[in-house]
């Protein structure tokens, strides 16, 4: 103790170097939790986007008009090796009418029984979902009720609402309405590349009737036995039928790749900045050995051994790395944050997520970087021959 007493006084003694040593291992601690947190925040954001999505989940689509998806090709679908269920789909860019007010939504038609299977973590808030014989009945997506402007919601379970949707018909636009019976309502499920909330659902029969595609769907979604499966399937699909393809999980891996590159990347840059300070710390203590030789003479002259007077400033070097990474790992949330607010109208949606690992590992490299960075000068110092120390002017 009393030797980091007296580094801490040697530093105090050069109050301006020692600050400005300090500064560079905060920038580059700073630098490095930001990173982290930003990094980590938006990997779990992505994470969350595509678990309401099964994992073992294919999305098919015809790829042209000369292609079309009928219960022929959803029977073929169905009997491909690692293929567990297929459920097809009709969808359609509607309007939604309650109580004078209007809605521009999403309606889909499918089976309600097996929605479970494509958005696992699904859930009926209120009443239940439509039956595939029910023609007149609709599920909607919580933010369509919840979304009004008025105290109100837009439509309570049980009340009538009117859909209708524009078609090209001979030339001219016409404009189909049907009004449903609110049978259910879904509860909050969160963002995803398939806008649940803003979604509403009725039978498979109802929209095929209602949307005019006389058997014809506008895709399938593929459950796989086991994601494992989900490329070799896709694979499969690709080469037989003229399809697009998409799965979820594999867009998630590939994003969730790059968002690491990208930290990885720039977390070298922020490591760099560690090393500039390291430099900073080197000159520093050299500097601090050239101006007390006479000091170093004198202190082996009262006894100080080689390895106390390396101590001593080792110890400098460690107060700098201690201070410098603690202050810099509470900059670093708040530049974080800043980072967040700066680009807020792009990705408002990612929070930084910092971990106990993240701090952890960033203090010690601080630590480590400065005792390094001290030791060569601390052991310079230690060699210094004490009667030409005493002499030095």
């Amino acid at each position: 103790m009393s030797l980091i007493s007296l580094s801490y006084e040697a530093l105090k003694e050069r109050r301006l170097r020692a600050i400005l040593t300090i500064l560079m291992v905060v920038m580059g601690g700073s630098l490095i939790v930001a990173v982290n947190g930003v990094s980590t925040g938006t990997v779990t954001y992505i994470n969350q986007v595509f678990t309401t999505l099964g994992a073992n989940l294919l999305i098919v689509t015809p790829r042209g008009t000369d292609f079309q998806i009928d219960d022929h090709i959803v029977e073929e679908f169905s009997r491909f090796d690692g293929v567990m269920d297929v459920v097809p789909f009709i969808q359609e860019v509607s309007v939604i009418d309650s109580r004078g007010e209007t809605q521009s939504i999403v309606v889909l038609g499918l089976d309600q029984s097996k929605l479970s299977l494509i958005f696992p973590t699904i859930s009926v808030e209120a009443g239940t979902t439509v039956s595939p014989s029910d023609g007149i009945g609709v599920l909607l997506g919580n933010q369509i009720v919840y979304s009004s402007r008025e105290a109100e919601p837009f439509t309570r379970l049980g009340q009538t609402v009117k859909i209708r949707y524009a078609k090209a018909e001979d030339g001219r636009q016409v404009v189909e309405e049907k009004a449903y019976n609110v049978r259910g309502i879904l509860n909050y499920l969160g963002s995803g590349i398939i806008p649940v909330d803003q979604m509403a659902f009725i039978s498979i029969s109802s929209a095929n009737s209602f949307f005019g595609r006389r058997g014809d769907h506008d895709g399938a979604y593929v459950i796989t036995e086991s994601s494992d499966l989900n490329d070799a399937v896709r694979k499969d699909l690709v080469e037989i039928y003229n399809v697009n393809v998409i799965s979820p999980k594999t867009i998630a891996d590939t994003i969730a790749k790059i968002s690491t590159a990208i930290s990885i990347f720039v977390g070298n840059i922020a490591a760099v900045s560690l090393l500039v300070a390291s430099v900073g710390i080197i000159t520093t203590l050299w500097t601090s050995m050239m101006e007390r030789i006479r000091e170093i003479g004198i202190l082996k002259a009262i006894g100080f051994s080689n390895g106390l007077i390396m101590r001593l400033f080792l110890n400098e070097a460690l107060i700098i790395g201690m201070i410098g990474g603690g202050i810099g790992m509470i900059f670093g949330v708040g530049l974080a944050y800043a980072m967040r607010m700066l680009f807020s109208a792009e990705f408002s949606f990612i929070y930084p997520i910092f971990t106990p690992q993240t701090f952890i590992s960033t203090w010690l490299l601080c630590l480590i970087l400065s005792v390094v960075s001290g030791f060569y000068p601390a052991w310079r110092a230690s060699q210094l021959d004490p009667v030409v120390a005493l002499r030095h002017e």
